[in-house]
């Protein structure tokens, strides 16, 4: 059975009249005894696929041989 990690991402757009850019806040969460608590937290570019980001996130820091579902809220 995968664990389940949910996530939700805040968009940071700025403008300069003549393009886009941009960053995103990720946040990611587990749920232990039924309330949700801080796992990590990520700044990516707008680009960046966000699941991708947050698996390569676990890889790098010992959760790469457990299977994670991802849920954006």
């Amino acid at each position: 059975m995968k664990k389940k990690l949910y996530y939700t991402v805040e968009k940071v757009v700025s403008s300069d009249g003549e393009t886009l850019d941009g960053n995103k806040n990720v946040t990611v969460y587990d749920i232990v005894e039924n309330s949700p608590k801080l796992f990590f937290m990520l700044d990516l570019e707008l680009s960046d696929n966000t699941q991708d980001e947050i698996q390569e996130y676990l890889d790098d820091n010992g959760y790469g041989d457990k299977d994670f579902e991802f849920i954006q809220l």
